[in-house]
């Protein structure tokens, strides 16, 4: 679930989500679900991240060219609440913009030895506000 949101808000700081924002009374009847707790069924909800809450990452890397593959668990936490719905953002859970004008990002992938025969890959993803 967090990699998900995580890869519409990159996608959406790398590509223009249009759209009116959502007006306060249709996302007030929404029910606000905590990162972790159990969603309702078959029912919207909007997603909070809680700040300093800890947020799970699986990180993959496997194919048939690799003899094995490598998994790993990274775990990162927001400095503030944020709050999303579809491909709405908000600090507050009041004001609410597209993912694109509240969270920029990058993303970038190295192979090993691209630099200079040696070096190691990297995956890198940065998150920033706007």
């Amino acid at each position: 679930m967090i990699l998900r949101t995580l890869s519409i808000l990159g996608a959406c700081a790398l590509t223009a989500c249009a759209g009116i924002p959502p007006g306060g009374d249709e996302m007030a009847r929404l029910p606000v679900v905590r990162f972790g707790d159990t969603p309702p069924a078959g029912q919207p909800f909007i997603l909070l991240y809680p700040a300093g809450a800890p947020l799970p990452v699986e990180t993959r890397i496997h194919g048939s060219l690799l003899q094995e593959e490598a998994r790993g668990l990274l775990t990162v936490r927001t400095k503030q609440d944020l709050y999303t719905y579809k491909h709405w953002a908000s600090l507050d859970g009041k004001t609410w913009k597209a993912g694109n004008q509240l969270v920029g990002g990058h993303f970038e992938i190295a192979v090993p030895g691209e630099k200079d025969g040696r070096n190691p890959g990297s995956m890198r993803a940065e998150f920033n506000l706007k």
